[in-house]
């Protein structure tokens, strides 16, 4: 009895042992696979949505409601023409004067990193700190950087631009740990609304494009390739990077939102 117990216990255990790894492989490789599916171009750089339609009217709109005055000049129809005669009023009513137009509101550049992040969509509403690098050795002796994502917040590279500047803005936030402030960002869809706050001061983009790029075993090319993303750009931008897919950490997703303003 003792003997097929053990027997059990050893079959049992190498099954779990076998599911194990079976479900860590499938994890692994399933990303991987999917993402060489969509490469059909085998650049490295997949464009997972994008916007078809032209960005949306600015939130802050430039329309100034004036109040509903009498014309003081209405059209007079005669009774020869067939329509109602005219009824004169007593006095005339006064013309209205002339209201001076409203300026039109306008975003003033910002002198200080974002601190709040917004998108409705997905229900996100986190803080915003500012986010640096630091400087490691690889086994090969070579040196690179290194971004430190903080916890419990997306983060400003302190490097990029500063919101309204005329350039790319860059967060990076943890999909799977840490807060996962970026969990849904790959639930995001172009048209959704971004909104960076700034102290009260609300900075408000338009998702218009998403991309995944491969980042476990990518080539020292296709790694500059994607650096590209986060450069500074000749257009006002907001990009955000996270992890993708959840389950591990082998690819980068990154959404691309445009200025409302």
């Amino acid at each position: 009895m003792y003997r097929w117990f053990s027997w059990f216990l050893t079959i049992s255990g190498a099954g779990l042992v076998l599911a194990g790894i079976a479900l860590w492989g499938g994890q692994a490789l399933w990303p991987a696979w999917q993402f060489r599916q969509l490469d059909a171009d085998g650049d490295g750089v997949v464009l997972v949505e994008t916007l078809t339609s032209p960005l949306p009217t600015p939130t802050a709109s430039i329309d100034v409601l004036l109040p509903e005055f009498p014309d003081p000049n209405p059209t007079a129809f005669s009774e020869e023409d067939g329509a109602a005669p005219l009824v004169v009023p007593a006095e005339k009513p006064a013309r209205p004067t002339p209201m001076p137009p409203t300026p039109t509101p306008t975003l003033q550049p910002a002198t200080a990193p974002p601190d709040r992040i917004v998108i409705p969509s997905i229900g996100l509403d986190a803080p915003v700190v500012e986010m640096g690098w630091v400087v490691k050795t690889n086994a090969d002796g070579q040196r690179y950087s290194e971004w430190v994502v903080p916890d419990f917040a997306a983060g400003w590279h302190k490097n990029s631009a500063l919101p309204g500047r005329g350039s790319n803005v860059v967060l990076s936030g943890h999909n799977n740990i840490a807060g996962e402030v970026f969990r849904y960002l790959e639930d995001t869809t172009p048209g959704d609304e971004v909104t960076l706050y700034v102290g009260e001061t609300a900075y408000t983009y338009i998702i218009t494009e998403k991309y995944i790029v491969q980042e476990k075993g990518a080539s020292y090319e296709q790694r500059l390739k994607n650096a590209a993303f986060i450069k500074p750009t000749p257009d006002e931008r907001l990009t955000l990077v996270t992890c993708w897919p959840y389950e591990t950490n082998t690819h980068r997703l990154i959404v691309i939102a445009r200025p409302m303003w």
